[in-house]
């Protein structure tokens, strides 16, 4: 199984004619070009560890509770469960580390960000049927994409550069020049860019055949044979998703709970990429020292979804709840940008860099449906469980031109995601809080691309596939005023990722450059968040 994007190939094939039809590339340092249904199923793996620290502390296993700001964005129902108005705020420090098969410990700086804030205002009470009526505005962070990944490797003679040259294959080279302006050249894609600076910068300079096309796997000055080439790579990711929740709850007896949600998401990721070759000096002086190539990419949007649920309490002590979350609307722009340096040992050296590509793709994110129970033991404590189902395997994109290669991707490699949620309270003394929590969030793949992970074959990209969570917290009641801390150390586990890839196919004939690998990587996250919310 290829894990070759179909969206990407059919951008190709509207804009590349038939020579697209027999290429395949792509990679880590490639892909960032092009919308995938990975990167969306990525912005769609949402937690419920960066909400409030009492959810968090529980492992956010609040589909069955209630009387929480993150109510809105888990189960509304919980709304219904206000007695009184509230207002919070919840801060959260965060600082994460990598680890992959060729390079250890990599640490990204603390982060302050905000996790919540909002408001649940109890605006109806009475002794009838309905019992209250509670209106709600809040903020919750959905995810974090803070990190920074890095790898480092020792090869024989294969470089980047050998893959530059296979994907300018078929060229006119006079569209190549700088004054030809080749990035705004409909026939060039913003995934060839890294071609076009490579040639800019003297890093390829492939022959010609008697058409005048680009026709070979050529490096001028060439690399010898017996040269190491010592690569290192980086990507260093900034941003989140939040959700803006505009909520409604209500109590009916004391026994049934229900409520809405309106959910406004907004996307934001800044991802720069750095790829960097040396090469020791051999006899010839003119030959390539080394070269940096920096992608970037940045992803901003928003989207809409709505939200139902409902909260069961046919005794006191046990509550069992359901919700429902549609998929989000989205709308997401992506800017794409690429540059490149390159020196050699006779003491010449290059920049090129592209214009910025902006495109805005529509698509609809999985919906998820939400269990959960909770059982309250003598006053002194509270266990809940939940389980969730997502349906990524759902998502379709609603682009003009691309459907059909992205339900196809989809189909190929997003399936139904499992996640599971414990959590225990205890208060031993009146007004103490003491927490902890377990949580499990699946993987998206459905079974033959998660075996193609677990085979460890690479993918065109860093995805994730499962995290486990675990954390630990407590609280302190007075008053009308509620102050709750919680840690929580999350481990974040990743495919295996090819940084480029090329393959020409023609008359049967195929040609094929391969990369490093980035193996085995990990996050892990320690996240220190500090709530405090005030009762009227």
């Amino acid at each position: 199984m290829k894990r070759v994007f179909s969206i990407a190939l059919a951008i190709a094939l509207s804009t590349l004619g038939l020579r697209a039809q027999s290429t395949h590339f792509g990679g880590e340092l490639i892909s960032p070009a092009n919308m995938s249904h990975m990167e969306a199923a990525k912005f769609s793996q949402t937690e419920h560890t960066f909400m409030s620290a009492r959810v968090a502390a529980m492992g956010g296993a609040f589909t069955s509770l209630g009387a929480d700001l993150s109510s809105m964005a888990i189960n509304p129902a919980g709304l219904g469960m206000y007695r009184a108005s509230e207002i919070g705020i919840s801060l959260a420090y965060d600082h994460t580390s990598s680890q992959n098969g060729n390079y250890h410990s990599n640490v990204w700086g603390g982060n302050l960000n905000f996790n919540q804030v909002g408001a649940a205002l109890n605006l109806y009470q009475s002794s009838g049927p309905l019992v209250s009526f509670t209106l709600g505005f809040a903020y919750n962070q959905l995810a974090d994409l803070d990190y920074v990944n890095r790898g480092r490797w020792e090869q024989g003679a294969v470089t980047i550069g050998e893959f530059f040259a296979e994907q300018m294959y078929g060229f006119d080279p006079t569209a190549l020049n700088g004054s030809a302006d080749p990035f705004r050249n409909n026939n060039i894609y913003p995934d060839e860019w890294g071609g076009v600076v490579a040639y800019q910068t003297y890093l390829i300079d492939p022959e010609m055949d008697s058409s005048g096309k680009f026709t070979g796997n050529y490096l001028v000055p060439s690399v010898p044979m017996s040269a190491r080439i010592d690569s290192s790579y980086s990507s260093k990711s900034e941003g989140s998703v939040g959700e803006y929740d505009f909520s409604m709850g209500f109590n009916i007896a004391n026994i049934l709970y229900l409520g809405t949600t309106l959910g406004i998401q907004d996307v934001q990721q800044l991802v720069h990429y750095s790829f960097h070759e040396s090469i020791p000096p051999t006899y010839n002086i003119d030959e390539l020292k080394y070269l940096d190539y920096h992608p970037s990419v940045a992803c901003y949007g928003s989207g809409v979804n709505f939200k139902i649920g409902a909260i069961l309490r046919p005794v006191s002590a046990l509550r069992l709840g359901i919700a429902y979350h549609t998929g989000t609307a989205m709308s997401l722009t992506r800017d794409y940008y690429t540059n490149m340096t390159t020196a050699f040992y006779d003491g010449s050296s290059y920049q090129a860099e592209s214009l910025i590509n902006s495109y805005t793709y529509h698509y609809n994110s999985p919906s998820k449906m939400l269990l959960g129970a909770s059982l309250a033991i003598g006053g002194r404590a509270i266990i809940s469980v939940d389980y969730d189902k997502v349906w990524y395997g759902n998502m379709r994109m609603k682009t003009d031109g691309l459907e059909d290669a992205f339900a196809a991707d989809v189909d190929a490699d997003l399936g139904t995601s499992e996640n599971y949620r414990v959590g225990l309270e205890v208060v031993p003394i009146k007004g103490v809080y003491l927490r902890c929590g377990y949580a499990y969030y699946g993987t998206p793949l459905n079974d033959a691309a998660q075996k193609y992970a677990n085979d460890g074959n690479a993918f065109f990209g860093t995805y994730k596939t499962h995290t486990d969570n675990i954390s630990l917290g407590g609280g302190l009641r007075f008053g009308d005023s509620s102050v709750d801390l919680v840690w929580t150390i999350s481990n974040a586990h990743y495919t295996n990722s090819m940084m480029y890839y090329y393959s020409y196919v023609d008359d049967a004939t195929e040609i094929l450059v391969t990369g490093p690998t980035l193996t085995n990587l990990r996050h892990r996250t320690n996240n220190v968040a500090l709530s405090y919310s005030f009762r009227f």
